[in-house]
């Protein structure tokens, strides 16, 4: 047996040898002569930029970093030291046509003051809408390849036949943890009634905060707490804390919290014995994870077309908008359907979850089974039943958990508790082979990676205006830049949904297995492949948090762009939170750890399908040097300059 696997093995390695490096190669190749080609444009034009005032000409006499890096100056183009950006104009001097030679007498010493005529010409040049967060280096990106390639083949050699957490009995869930609730303190606070609405409340309040100063504060992003707040920060360290904390973020959620503040409210008025709401059961034919699917798909096309993250305003409305559907929800159906359903960020951060180290669960299965009442579902005078119709018994994975506790409050048996645990946990057994979480899983990855790509210059620059131009040669008609945009999205996602599944039909071909269909490759590999996608996603949130968090120090001294200085700190100076080498190292590490994490988990699911080692082999393959070149991509658009998120 060792013989064959060797063999594949070498086969693995040269296909990644002929295949990985000449295409890394040629796409870095194309990219530095697009960038040096570009640089050198740049250069040129930014030296003598035009002035919109009146066409004339203008010379640059300082240059400033767009973060304002420890208030830095310099006297020629750069890259600052600090964050590595390339610095834009700061002061320019105005030359109408026909002054240069007047201007160049005034600079060796004439009759007039030419410093004071001199600053009269001069102006504070106005920033580029778009600045440019610098990649990891060329040499990362080659280096993260080659051990890419090399980590790949030495763990598909090592990789051997598992036997634990495989089969479908109580001991699959069998992995290291710690259950926090063992301390008397801590269950004592997450079993206390007050603890959701005590823990949602700061949360509400800055989402009153991030409503109010996008609807009536300066409409400028880099001004206004709104954006920063919102695409900055939470939506940046969302994916962070699903990872360390599961779906902690459905405990807080605002959008949630009011309307279900009403609700509980509502069953305590005089008169009332139950709380408002028609209590409908939810749609049959919507009892799937279609409908998140379609809204998350629907929120990127918003964000990213529309420029959310650059429109105040518009990040306030989508944020009522997500207040409303819950609230309509709330008081239309039972339970909280909408959460389970449709909520786009509570299913990608429960998808996220299932990597994550945080989890609710019971402890002893039997008891759980044993169980008449079941008060975990159906609620009791101590606490709510489950807010996404969980019953603890048969709940293994952090999917659907909103961690909202009331399952510790309602359990009669003291049964349940709430531990930290090992990451990636709820991949390492069988799932529900469930097509919609599938697509689900599919579509989250293919956001990841469209989300970085949608941000850098290959599509702002090099897509979409040749795609726009073409189509109007084509039609005779200018399509317009949302109907380019969504087009180039469609064509993106409707080519890599092809592609994942020819690797699936390719590896059912080469596993020579006649009773699976594609449909059960579709599903299988759509588990192991979240790694990828979650390590590309904190390295890609990284860049933005790290570049840009420290923007929040000057926002919370004048949160609506009004002028205000209520801390002291409208003016500190931006800068790097962390050192860019120290950015750089981690965002290598993750991509290499996703990569590894997904090829050890696809190992686990080929054999979880075929009884057979040498099937499950031949059937690893395909997926491995996809996985793979999913890696390079992801590093090879961390190597690229990104957009910021907010100007």
């Amino acid at each position: 047996m060792r013989l064959p696997l060797l063999r594949l093995a070498s086969l693995f390695l040269i296909t990644l040898i002929v295949g990985v490096f000449p295409l890394a190669s040629w796409a870095q190749g194309a990219d530095q002569a697009h960038a040096s080609n570009e640089h050198a444009a740049h250069d040129h034009s930014e030296h003598a930029p035009a002035d919109p005032q009146g066409g004339a000409s203008a010379e640059v006499l300082e240059w400033i970093c767009p973060m304002e890096c420890n208030d830095l100056r310099f006297e020629e183009f750069t890259s600052c030291p600090i964050c590595g950006m390339d610095v834009v104009p700061h002061r320019v001097r105005r030359v109408a046509p026909g002054d240069e030679a007047m201007f160049g007498e005034l600079d060796e010493g004439g009759f007039f003051d030419s410093e004071a005529l001199m600053s009269e010409a001069e102006v504070i040049a106005e920033r580029p809408e778009r600045a440019l967060m610098p990649g990891v280096p060329n040499w990362i990106f080659y280096l993260g390849c080659a051990l890419l390639i090399a980590l790949s083949f030495a763990l598909l050699l090592a990789l051997g036949k598992p036997t634990r957490n495989m089969q479908k009995t109580s001991k699959r869930w069998d992995y290291p943890r710690f259950e926090l609730t063992r301390l008397a303190f801590f269950k004592a606070f997450v079993t206390w009634r007050g603890f959701q609405p005590l823990v949602q409340l700061p949360v509400v309040a800055l989402f009153i905060l991030v409503i109010v100063a996008g609807l009536i504060g300066s409409q400028d992003p880099s001004r206004n707490i709104a954006p920063v707040l919102t695409w900055n920060i939470w939506w940046m360290g969302l994916i962070f804390f699903a990872f360390f904390a599961g779906e902690i973020w459905c405990t807080v959620c605002p959008w949630m919290a009011v309307p279900d503040w009403i609700k509980r409210l509502s069953a305590k008025l005089p008169g009332r014995d139950r709380a408002i709401g028609l209590e409908r059961t939810w749609p049959k034919a919507l009892r799937n994870l279609y409908p998140a699917i379609l809204m998350f798909m629907a929120l990127t096309w918003l964000e990213l077309a529309y420029e959310a993250p650059y429109r105040p305003a518009l990040t306030s409305i989508m944020g009522l908008a997500m207040v409303a559907m819950a609230a309509a929800s709330l008081f239309i159906f039972e339970r909280k359907g909408f959460c389970r359903y449709v909520c786009p960020v509570g299913r990608v951060t429960g998808a996220y979850g299932t990597t994550g180290m945080l989890e609710i669960r019971r402890r002893d299965a039997q008891i759980c089974k044993s169980c008449q009442t079941k008060d975990c579902f159906h609620g009791n005078e101590r606490g709510l039943p489950c807010p996404t119709g969980e019953f603890m018994g048969a709940m293994n994975e952090n999917s659907y958990c909103t961690m909202c506790t009331e399952c510790l409050k309602t359990c009669p048996h003291d049964n349940i508790g709430i531990n930290v645990r090992a990451p990636i946990a709820d991949l390492l057994g069988p799932h529900r082979k469930r097509l919609d979480e599938a697509w689900l899983l599919l579509a989250i990855f293919l956001v990841t990676i469209f989300h970085g790509l949608a941000m850098i210059p290959v599509w702002t620059r090099q897509t979409v205006p040749p795609l726009r131009d073409w189509l109007e040669a084509t039609l005779g008609v200018d399509p317009g830049y949302l109907t380019t945009f969504t087009l180039g999205m469609a064509g993106f996602f409707g080519a890599s949904t092809l592609l994942y599944l020819g690797v699936c039909q390719l590896s059912k071909w080469a596993s020579g297995n006649v009773f699976y269909r594609l449909r059960d490759f579709f599903i299988a590999y759509a588990y192991p492949l979240l790694p990828v996608a979650l390590a590309y996603h904190l390295a890609h949130n990284a860049l933005h948090f790290f570049y840009e968090g420290s923007k929040l120090l000057r926002l919370i001294s004048d949160p609506f762009g009004w002028g205000w200085d209520l801390f002291g700190t409208a003016r500190s100076p931006l800068s790097m939170v962390v050192p860019l080498e120290w950015l750089w190292g981690a965002q290598l590490t993750l991509v290499l750890l996703g990569n590894l994490a997904t090829l050890w988990l696809v190992n686990r699911a080929t054999h979880r399908m075929f009884g057979n080692r040498r099937q499950a082999i031949k059937a690893l393959i395909p997926v491995a040097i996809f996985a793979l070149l999913l890696s390079v991509a992801a590093l090879w658009l961390l190597s690229q300059p990104m957009e910021m998120r907010t100007a």
